[in-house]
């Protein structure tokens, strides 16, 4: 009885998140979050089928194939999910990830074939979970590298550096999880009746309970949550509009900046010069404000505008390729940050 009711817990709290996720890239143009709605929904149809006593779903015979493709599935949505959100456009050890993933879960589906059960699986089925460690591992690892990047920035909102800091805490949880389901399997053969097998059992429903909750924060974040761990910033910042467009121009502006004769100053002009006039606004207010609409392929095409490249070569007499170039790669390295911010 108990165990079904975490079961139910789990499963609609990811079917809500799923549910946000999706809403969210729509209104963000964000289809990066599509992928991570993909992990969160196949997860529910492993949940259906978990191997818990009295789930009556647990006992069909396709029941560990469902699982185990399910699984699959949602750990290679995630692997896309961070390569296009941390590493689009750019270099990556995403093809080191694919094999380690493909290796394992060939492992594992061979694992099932020789299995007799939900309940009485072969040992090879676990080799899902040091794919799990692995993914989730780099997921929070990512999280933690874009964190340290806005760390010192007073014009990312509280909320948003939060956001990663919750990433980074459900991703160790979820490795913990994985690591205790290792340890089950190969110390305890896959049983939680021994002394060992059921404490890292107990160890596993503790971090999914823990990390649902964490995921249900992040990704479908109650308006009074953010209101809450944003408190500090908005006693600090009050005009907040006008600190949300600085942020992303601030960070082109510096990067424009580095390694070219063009001032921070001069670059920062140019990019509201631009929105200006594309805008048909010399007003600074209107032109902060439309560039908080602005999202990360908005951006993308901004840079492209043959105004900014005019601005750069003729008024600021600089070089429009590696400035642009600079830009460029500053937009794909906090990729990331138009995700974390979108609500």
């Amino acid at each position: 009885m108990i165990n079904n009711i975490f079961l139910t817990i789990l499963i609609t709290l990811r079917i809500i998140i799923g549910l946000r996720l999706v809403a969210t890239a729509l209104k963000n143009r964000l289809p990066n979050l599509m992928w991570l709605s993909v992990s969160m929904f196949v997860t529910v149809i492993i949940l259906l089928f978990a191997a818990v006593e009295g789930n009556p779903l647990a006992t069909q015979p396709y029941s560990l194939w469902v699982s185990t493709l399910g699984s699959i599935v949602g750990q290679a949505a995630l692997i896309v999910f961070n390569q296009l959100t941390f590493y689009k456009d750019r270099k990556s050890p995403v093809l080191w990830i694919w094999a380690i993933f493909g290796v394992l879960s060939a492992i594992t589906l061979y694992g099932v074939t020789v299995s007799e059960s939900s309940f009485k699986t072969s040992i090879w089925v676990a080799a899902s979970s040091p794919c799990t460690v692995i993914i989730w591992g780099w997921h929070g690892l990512l999280a933690y590298r874009a964190l340290s990047q806005i760390a010192s920035e007073i014009t990312v909102e509280d909320w948003v550096k939060s956001r990663y800091r919750l990433i980074v805490v459900y991703s160790i949880v979820l490795s913990i999880g994985g690591m205790a389901t290792i340890v089950r399997n190969f110390f305890a053969g896959g049983s939680v009746q021994s002394p060992l097998g059921s404490a890292m059992g107990t160890v596993t429903g503790a971090t999914q309970i823990l990390s649902v909750i964490l995921l249900f924060l992040v990704w479908a974040m109650p308006e009074a949550f953010r209101q809450w761990l944003n408190r500090n910033y908005q006693k600090r910042l009050d005009n907040k509009v006008y600190q949300q467009a600085l942020a992303i121009m601030e960070i082109l502006g510096t990067s424009m900046s580095r390694g070219t004769t063009l001032p921070k100053t001069l670059a920062l002009v140019g990019i509201r010069k631009t929105i200006g006039k594309e805008i048909n606004t010399e007003d600074s207010k209107k032109i902060e404000a439309h560039v908080v609409g602005l999202g990360y392929d908005d951006w993308s095409h901004f840079l492209n505008k043959p105004d900014l490249h005019i601005f750069i070569k003729e008024v600021a007499n600089a070089n429009p390729q590696l400035v642009l170039e600079n830009a460029r790669n500053a937009l794909i390295e906090n990729q990331s940050l138009f995700t974390v911010q979108a609500k």
